[in-house]
């Protein structure tokens, strides 16, 4: 089928969907998403303030604020947004679903591959208590689709499965557009979809090119290949068991153990998988009275054993690049065991090489120092020397301002507080203290000076412009 035919096809399944409305099949919504405890997101009452701006003013403004909110919202948002996505809508969706298709053949002709912007023709439209409804949801889909998270992908297919699918389309647009493979985990986790949902899913995983099981997990993003692999294993597809095998011995940490907790899920299921990579790892058989569990367990202890020792090998070889001077080598040894093995029990030998580059570095490049500084405290933050690095951080954060310009004693304060014995920032901080005297002292001669010249200046002009005194007639005449 040609490109052109593939596309005509796409719009009109997908205009198909608003116009017959929901099948009668059931689908099983995605699980919530899972925003981290730490994330600090905004309350649904501030979310309503923001969105109470799509109902005031002309239409201009309405979609000025629209694109604002879609520009202001982020990921740690993504509850609050999927809450409000689906939260009761008294809405009456066959009369909203006529409207939309007016708008759209208004603004196409009935043409399949017309381009529109569905926001702007529904704000564009006459006001109604439904058209505003629709707004909100349509303003709310596009900012998830701004975030790259397998968790906004969740709220976009909860949105395209609910209200009678009216938003399916506009929801195929945001996906193909901007969130992409971000949508995988949600449409691998949908359960029992309607016919007119698996053909969403299967044009748009056709349109990304991520139909099959090997094509799903070809990620850079590691955080998403994790969600894809979780997501097979919560399903235990069957057809995707090889694939999710093959990266539980990953030398991606996050990748390896979704790998890892998605066999669990396949079970005894598993089985031959893990035998042929076993086999295909340390080359030769599994014990064949083995079960899944054993065989799973020998698999990963043989890549941990490897793996540890080509981390102790660059642990060392970083140790002896520091013990010799190379200090960018060192760097690289350790960013690679710390990638690799950031709980690493050794990991406090890197401290002191680190401290001892970072000192070298401070001469050359205070940006550079800092960064290393910033990685020995990321090592071992609450270590022996602790204290004594975060008062080098603070004071290259003092030094860097006051080569920009900005000479806070504050700053100073600041590295004496976490470290009362630092010579350097109690010299530079009466250094600036001293300077800022001299500079207020300056600037009062200053003021000084320029006032007793307003005031000569004031003197001089009530002079010039004093005007002549008269002469009476009487004393011109004797004159």
């Amino acid at each position: 089928m040609g490109r052109f035919s593939h596309h005509r096809l796409t719009a009109l399944a997908l205009l198909a969907a608003l116009l017959v409305g929901p099948s009668t099949a059931s689908a099983q919504l995605p699980p919530a998403a899972a925003v981290a405890d730490d994330s600090v997101g905004r309350s649904a009452a501030e979310l309503d303030a923001m969105l109470g701006r799509l109902t005031d003013g002309t239409a201009r403004e309405r979609r000025a604020a629209a694109d604002d909110i879609i520009r202001s919202l982020e990921r740690e948002d993504i509850a609050v947004i999927r809450q409000r996505l689906l939260a009761p809508w008294r809405v009456e969706v066959e009369p909203l679903r006529l409207k939309i298709v007016r708008l759209l053949r208004a603004a196409t002709d009935g043409r399949p591959n017309a381009e529109y912007d569905l926001l702007a023709l529904m704000i564009a439209a006459p006001r109604s208590a439904d058209l505003d409804g629709a707004i909100e949801r349509v303003v709310l889909a596009r900012a998830l689709g701004a975030m790259a998270s397998a968790d906004a992908g969740r709220a976009l297919v909860a949105l395209s499965t609910s209200y009678g699918a009216i938003f399916r389309q506009e929801v195929g647009r945001i996906v193909r557009g901007q969130l992409k493979d971000y949508v995988l985990p949600a449409f691998i986790e949908l359960r029992s979809p309607s016919e007119m949902m698996r053909i969403f899913m299967r044009q748009t995983r056709e349109a990304l090119r991520k139909v099959t099981p090997g094509e799903a997990v070809q990620q850079h993003d590691n955080a998403l290949l994790a969600e894809i692999l979780r997501a097979y294993g919560s399903i235990r597809q069957p057809d995707a068991m090889q694939v999710v095998v093959s990266f539980v011995n990953s030398d991606r940490a996050q990748v390896r153990e979704a790998s890892r907790w998605a066999v669990t899920q396949y079970g005894r299921e598993s089985i031959n998988a893990l035998r042929s990579a076993y086999e295909m790892y340390e080359g030769h058989d599994a014990n064949p009275q083995w079960g899944w569990e054993r065989t799973a367990q020998e698999l990963y202890l043989a890549n941990d054993r490897r793996r540890m020792a080509e981390v102790t090998q660059r642990l060392d070889a970083g140790l002896a690049s520091g013990r010799g001077g190379n200090g960018a080598e060192m760097l690289g040894h350790f960013r690679w065991v710390l990638a690799r093995h950031p709980d690493l029990q050794r990991r406090s030998e890197m401290v002191e090489p680190l401290m001892r580059h970072a000192r070298e570095l401070e001469s050359e490049s205070a940006a550079r120092a800092e960064a290393v500084w910033r990685l020995a405290l990321w090592v071992e933050p609450e270590g022996a020397h602790a204290r004594e690095i975060r008062a080098a951080v603070l004071f290259l954060e003092a030094e860097l301002a006051m080569a920009r310009g900005v000479a806070d004693p504050e700053l100073y304060d600041a590295v004496l507080r976490v470290d009362p014995g630092h010579g350097r920032a109690r010299a530079q901080r009466s250094a600036v203290a001293q300077d800022e005297v001299l500079r207020a002292r300056r600037h009062r001669r200053t003021l000084g000076a320029l006032g007793l010249l307003g005031v000569a200046l004031g003197t001089l002009w009530l002079l010039v412009r004093r005007p002549p005194r008269r002469v009476s007639k009487a004393a011109a005449a004797a004159g």
